[in-house]
């Protein structure tokens, strides 16, 4: 009869394990307390946050370990930090230039459909080849829609009164200029325009200079308020409210001095359609990330829904996204635009470390640390000058609202992620809340 063999287990090696284990346990429990206790000193208790709700969660990834999570569970408003997402799907669908238009054409007409591209005769943007096919084309332009499209102008939960305000322009199929109106001045006098089509009938330029510009909600109809604008360059967003894209067509008809005409599809054969592409992606995305440009974030959003579902539904392709790309976050977050500006938007900080540990696994570190800013550049050019560390992050701002979302190198090279996330605060500007985010990422970074 065969004997069962048991193999006995070594009281001390096992009691050994048991001390390891013990030990590496309450250090990471006396780390976190060390970074907790770091956390009320410099941030908790200082002035402009008392009161507020405060979320931290750092992870020393050279370490593999949390080094602080402080009500790291609970939900805020991340304002900005929205973008982290919205720079996400550009990179997982936008490929390596921006799929800016798709074009079919048959023996007299050439059919452009726009897929959202924010770069499309933005003064900002130099390479425009859809202008330069237009221009060099003998045939009928004729710009496509899609019937299938299901969004607003703006996301849910933005500011109705902001309309005016240049960093809410509308959402749109066709964005053009930055669906908004550039205005140049010099000399107290406004020396451009750009587009002219809304002024050439009802603006005398000579006697407008340095005053703030606004429109009426209902309609395009500029004109100046008696505040004081001295800028050499500002925005105002027009609107495409009553008639999107018509309203596009008919700038680009006005610019290039072409009749373009517009239908909701394509009738009669054609070769198939072919992608135009445009910009760079990850030079738009750096630019937005850069500046927190809203416009860029939302239409990458819309953009990311063509790309995937074959039309423009933000709420689907969150939906669906939520489903495949981001199953596997600590909790389960609510997620309505590409911006942050609405504050339908909740997330949390262990979230945010989840998504940038996934993004730079899946696109790699090297093409993420390009796009986010640094410490003491873009958003966060006041801050982190003389930081310890270097630092690549995201920052977020809404009235009571501060994020800061990133990743550290430290002196000594160890890696933390990082999300600090400040609802409710009532300091007068965000600039104090900002200094005590600062103050305590320092000493954390210093003693690591």
């Amino acid at each position: 009869m065969a004997k069962s063999i048991r193999k006995r287990v070594n009281p001390f090696k096992f009691e050994n394990l048991l001390k390891f284990l013990f030990i590496a346990v309450a250090t990471v429990m006396i780390l976190s307390a060390c970074s907790v206790r770091q956390a009320q000193k410099t941030l908790l208790s200082a002035e402009g946050v008392k009161g507020a709700h405060i979320g931290i969660a750092i992870y020393n990834d050279t370490k593999g370990q949390w080094l602080t999570k402080y009500q790291s569970d609970h939900f805020f408003t991340p304002a900005s930090n929205t973008k982290i997402l919205a720079t996400y799907l550009g990179l997982a669908f936008l490929e390596d230039s921006l799929p800016g238009w798709k074009m079919a054409e048959n023996a007299d007409t050439l059919f452009l459909m726009p897929l959202g591209d924010p770069s499309f005769m933005h003064p900002e943007f130099s390479y425009q080849p859809v202008v330069e096919l237009i221009k060099n084309s003998k045939k009928q332009v004729v710009l496509v829609g899609n019937q299938q499209d299901h969004f607003e102008l703006f996301g849910r939960g933005w500011s109705w009164s902001d309309y005016d305000q240049d960093y809410q322009p509308e959402r749109s199929r066709m964005p053009i200029y930055g669906n908004v109106a550039h205005f140049y001045q010099s000399n107290q006098k406004i020396t451009s325009i750009k587009p002219f089509y809304f002024f050439r009938d009802n603006v005398d330029l000579d006697k407008v200079g340095e005053k703030n510009w606004t429109r009426n909600i209902s309609g395009n109809r500029f004109y100046t308020t008696n505040e004081s604008n001295k800028s050499k360059y500002f925005q105002v967003p027009f609107t495409q409210q009553y008639a999107p894209l018509l309203v596009a067509v008919d700038l680009l008809s006005d610019t290039l001095g072409k009749k373009i005409s517009f239908q909701n599809s394509i009738s009669g054969p054609t070769n198939s359609f072919k992608t135009i592409k445009t910009v760079p992606t990850d030079s738009l995305l750096k630019i937005m990330m850069f500046r927190s440009d809203n416009f860029y974030a939302d239409q990458i959003m819309l953009m990311a829904s063509e790309k995937l579902l074959g039309r423009m539904d933000d709420a689907a392709l969150i939906d669906s996204v939520s489903k495949t790309l981001f199953t596997n976050l600590p909790q389960r977050m609510r997620w309505v635009d590409g911006s942050g500006l609405s504050r339908y938007n909740l997330n949390t900080p262990e979230n945010y470390i989840a998504i940038l540990q996934q993004m730079q696994a899946k696109f790699g570190e090297t093409r993420v640390k390009n796009i986010f800013e640094k410490g003491g550049e873009g958003t966060i050019s006041a801050y982190y000058k003389n930081f310890p560390g270097t630092m690549y992050a995201k920052t977020g701002t809404l009235g009571g609202q501060v994020a800061l979302s990133g990743f550290i190198y430290t002196p000594k090279q160890q890696k933390l992620y990082f999300s600090v996330l400040v609802a409710n605060h009532m300091s007068p500007t965000s600039t104090q809340v900002r200094r005590a985010v600062e103050t305590y990422l320092t000493k954390v970074t210093k003693g690591m």
